[in-house]
């Protein structure tokens, strides 16, 4: 990975944040590495990574602000894989702004829309008063979508081969019912898919039943997140995150040499991700998911299309498909704040 190395050479603290054993979570199945200190991530004893504002540094299980705070939910993007620091995330940008309350960062590497929900109810009752609730997702739903016995059960999620395995589970074609796929998070990636990946990946549903399952599964989750939050007053606003084929950016050179050495090094990842970058797949999912959210209440906003519609939009935002460096988190923070009206 030499381009990632020479153009950003902090992603070694995200490989070596990755790298260990799964931290196995009751309920959410897996979170975050707790007490994680490096110069770029650092995480609390709850495995919550630090948001930083003008008052100090804040998480869940750390040290928390007085007053109100909002909260950010989601996946990799939202916890800010990409960042050069705690700072740079988007829950820290949205905390930097001029008279804005703090925001704590509760999102996972990994995670889908019923694990953001399950680790709202499991952490409800320990938050302050509550403002907003950004749900910045989307994209792990329509990846696990196409995974087998992704409508059956409890459908599916990340790490789920080398969940069941840890259970004794034969894999997929050994014997069992279960699927043996499991996508690594960045660092292992590679290494935990091995040839169970290109089986599996035969198996993947077209994107028009990926988007159908993903948009369910998210209109579900997102109106249990709804009543969980009522009793606080908090609102519930989501964001279907950006990815560089979905905004229709320009690449720059930084973004197309870092995309294609993770297309040919980490392909049995990435292969995984490209049917659904189809920028046709993008137009229908958004829609699906705009209806879902006006249904339950929910105000939406499909970040590719405003990122599409900003002057900064050929800019370096992205070191991959789908995170971003700073540029790319300010350019998100400033258009959730604007859509959004966050204070």
């Amino acid at each position: 990975m030499e381009q990632q190395k020479r153009l950003t050479p902090h992603m070694r603290h995200y490989e070596e944040f990755a790298t260990g054993d799964i931290c196995w979570t009751p309920y959410v199945m897996f979170f975050n590495r707790p007490g994680f200190r490096s110069p770029v991530i650092n995480t609390d004893a709850g495995g919550f990574r630090h948001s930083v504002s003008a008052r100090g540094a804040f998480s869940l299980k750390g040290e928390l602000p007085d007053g109100p705070v909002s909260l950010m939910l989601g996946a990799s993007p939202a916890f800010g894989l990409g960042a050069t620091d705690d700072a740079h995330t988007i829950p820290s940008l949205l905390s930097q702004a001029p008279a804005a309350r703090p925001w704590l960062n509760l999102a996972a590497p990994a995670f889908n829309s019923t694990q953001e929900t399950l680790l709202f109810l499991m952490h409800r009752g320990e938050l302050p008063a509550v403002r907003d609730i950004v749900v910045y997702s989307g994209l792990n739903d329509l990846v696990v979508g196409g995974l087998p016995a992704a409508d059956s059960g409890y459908g599916q999620f990340f790490f789920s081969g080398e969940f069941f395995r840890q259970l004794g589970v034969p894999a997929l074609g050994q014997g069992g019912k279960q699927p043996g796929w499991a996508q690594g998070r960045l660092a292992q990636a590679a290494r935990r898919l091995g040839g169970e990946a290109r089986q599996e990946d035969r198996a993947l549903a077209d994107p028009e039943q990926r988007i159908d399952i993903a948009a369910r599964t998210t209109g579900r989750d997102l109106a249990r997140l709804v009543e969980l939050a009522a009793p606080t007053g908090a609102r519930v606003l989501f964001a279907l995150q950006a990815t560089a084929s979905w905004s229709g950016k320009r690449l720059t050179e930084q973004e197309r040499l870092l995309i294609e050495e993770n297309y040919s090094q980490r392909a049995q990842m990435w292969n995984l991700f490209q049917q659904i970058l189809d920028p046709a797949v993008h137009t229908a999912y958004a829609q699906r998911l705009a209806d879902v959210c006006k249904q339950h209440g929910v105000p939406f906003l499909d970040v590719n299309e405003a990122l599409g519609a900003s002057p900064e939009r050929d800019g370096w935002l992205f070191v991959d498909q789908t995170h971003h460096t700073d540029d790319g988190s300010r350019v998100v923070a400033d258009l959730l704040r604007a859509e959004f009206a966050l204070a």
